[in-house]
């Protein structure tokens, strides 16, 4: 009889614990929130709220997310003494050093025990740091405006630290070691910018499409985790369950989230199917066949095949690209459809060299009725090179998601993509922080 009450309260005790932990469990969910920082104002603070209210109203977390803002040097009211108080800064110096600073309150009040999301552009190729001055702000600005962000966050216990960054930079070191076996050697500048970021207890990092896959083996070797954002892909490849959406939700999102299919689908009902996809270079064929295949489901892998026109590049100095088509490639000039509409898909759209070479054996293999566009992630020209950007002989149209705010003189349509992209990068990882705790 002992024994039995015994067992009893045993057994009482046990489901009393259990439901403590799920209680503790559920609470500590629910106290798990994401803080938003944009790093800097102007198109990044834009781009901050943007990701808040989708996340806020498409992915359901209302009250677990906080967009938190940072004053400009201007903004702080003078005699504002450099103590407790003091609210956070984030700006340059006159000589554009970094500036970012905080006082010890918001720092414990708004920050700790968050899963903190910084949101910064990293390239803004027309941004000033005094409107109407030459002094613009670089990649280097940026990425130092980011360390600083890591380095006060040091000084407060957080959940997580993630970097959300539409473009990537410092991506162009990815043929290092292809290069070096010919005796060329260039600088790291990959795997320094990786290696300090993780210097700075960066846990977490999500970008849009980045030029170089050996970020995220770097990133994953460091021990952070990388989310890349492919913004190429079609409806299979976006899970609505793993994004918490509702059914009236899910639909709506996911055309955010495959811009470049959901344009393709418009043009293929346009075009009656008089659609063919340009392969620039051995480095984005996987990317078109997959583009391609998704894009047309209804055709046999013969026929989907047959409407790549495959070129290959190669380099010889900085400033000399040869571009001819391949072998084995099913259309060639002898056999190119005047009437159709050829499309380069790339990730990036700089001085469109490439590009250009390309559009201009499809122009003049069709006498200049074949009409081609460039479709691409980011458009990371410089104003010194819009002159040859703009130059229009052979690329009928050029489109790029708003991954990098540009001049408005830039001759590129842009698909407004970026806050949608990043939101459901965010949300994965926010989720994988939640269920991990």
């Amino acid at each position: 009889m002992f024994k039995s009450r015994r067992y009893k309260t045993y057994d009482l005790e046990e489901k009393w614990l259990k439901e403590m932990n799920h209680v503790m469990s559920i609470e500590m969910v629910a106290k798990t929130k994401l803080l938003i920082v944009p790093c800097s104002g102007e198109k990044t603070a834009v781009l901050a709220q943007d990701i808040t209210k989708i996340l806020r109203e498409d992915y359901g977390l209302e009250d677990k997310v906080e967009l938190f803002t940072s004053l400009r040097r201007s903004q702080v009211e003078k005699g504002t003494s450099k103590n407790h108080q003091h609210e956070l800064v984030s700006d340059y110096f006159p000589d554009v050093e970094a500036q970012v600073d905080i006082g010890r309150n918001q720092l414990y009040d708004n920050i700790r025990g968050t899963h903190v999301a910084l949101i910064e552009h990293m390239l803004t190729p027309h941004r000033f740091l005094v409107e109407g001055q030459p002094q613009c702000i670089s990649v280097n600005d940026h990425l130092m405006t980011i360390r600083g962000y890591l380095d006060i966050l040091k000084n407060v216990d957080t959940l997580q630290r993630t970097l959300v960054t539409p473009y990537l930079s410092y991506v162009r070191s990815h043929s290092i070691d292809k290069y070096k076996k010919q005796g060329f050697f260039q600088f790291d500048s990959l795997n320094m910018v990786m290696e300090d970021l993780q210097r700075g207890k960066l846990n977490a990092l999500i970008t849009v499409d980045p030029h170089a896959k050996e970020a995220a083996q770097l990133a994953e070797s460091l021990g952070m985790d990388f989310h890349s954002i492919n913004p190429f892909h079609s409806a299979r490849a976006i899970n609505p369950y793993k994004l918490g959406l509702s059914k009236d939700k899910a639909e709506d999102v996911r055309k955010h989230l495959r811009p470049f299919q959901e344009r393709f689908a418009t043009l293929r009902e346009e075009e009656k199917g008089d659609l063919y996809v340009i392969v620039v270079d051995s480095g984005t064929e996987s990317r078109c066949e997959n583009f391609i295949e998704r894009a047309c489901p209804d055709l046999s892998p013969e026929q989907f095949y047959a409407l790549l026109v495959n070129f290959e590049k190669s380099r010889n100095t900085y400033d000399n690209t040869n571009t001819n088509i391949k072998s084995f490639s099913p259309i060639n000039t002898s056999n190119m459809n005047p009437e159709g509409t050829y499309i380069i898909i790339d990730d990036m759209a700089v001085s469109l060299g490439t590009a250009n070479g390309a559009a201009k054996v499809v122009k003049e293999a069709t006498e200049g009725k074949g009409r081609v566009e460039l479709w691409t992630s980011h458009a990371v020209t410089m104003p010194v090179q819009h002159e040859k950007a703009n130059d229009r002989r052979y690329i009928d149209r050029v489109v790029c998601l708003d991954t990098v705010p540009q001049h408005i003189n830039l001759n590129y349509e842009y698909i407004n993509a970026s806050a949608h992209l990043l939101a459901s990068g965010l949300y994965k990882a926010h989720q994988k922080l939640v269920a991990n705790r």
